[in-house]
């Protein structure tokens, strides 16, 4: 009796760890919505890989984040993995959610197709906001104000934020024009 009391505890215990681990690899939207990135590669599909960036120092963060909250990158067996600044989402979600939801979507678009430039992940992740409801007019103005408060970004970017705003205001028209026809 003793063996299966036993083995009934250690089965519990194993199901809890993976359960909360397959659940730390979700983005909680601000909606409460748990999500993750669906990509195929190479005929493979599956999910991107999260990756919680913590540190005690800022010596010790994530080098691939450069001056980011969030990146994507191919891992060792080119799978994409999405790295998340752990301390300044716990330090600025409950603030700038609907920014957190964008980050989230604009990094999935690069996992989904890593050709994309930084204009058009902003302009999925507009989208995939607003397919799920979640581009109201208050978070549409975070997203604004967010954008037009960067000074100097890289080309790539559009080379500032209101520009990059812009630009992505630009590829959703366009988006919606050619839905229309």
């Amino acid at each position: 009796m003793k063996s299966f009391l036993f083995m009934s505890l250690r089965l519990t215990i194993f199901s809890i760890l993976l359960s909360s681990f397959s659940l730390a690899s979700a983005f909680t939207l601000s909606n409460g919505e748990e999500v993750q990135c669906p990509v195929t590669r190479n005929g493979t599909s599956g999910f991107a890989t999260e990756i919680w960036n913590t540190y005690s120092t800022p010596a010790d963060r994530n080098p691939e984040l450069g001056r980011a909250v969030a990146v994507m990158r191919l891992d060792a067996n080119n799978w994409p993995t999405i790295i998340i600044d752990a301390q300044a989402h716990q330090k600025t979600a409950k603030g700038t959610p609907a920014q957190w939801d964008f980050v989230y979507f604009h990094e999935c678009a690069h996992a989904q197709k890593p050709e994309l430039t930084e204009i058009g992940a902003n302009c999925s992740a507009y989208f995939d906001m607003d397919s799920r409801g979640l581009m109201s007019f208050h978070n549409f103005k975070e997203l604004e104000s967010a954008h037009l408060g960067m000074l100097n970004l890289p080309m790539e970017y559009g080379g500032s934020g209101p520009q990059f705003w812009h630009q992505t205001l630009q590829c959703v028209r366009r988006g919606r024009e050619e839905n229309l026809k």
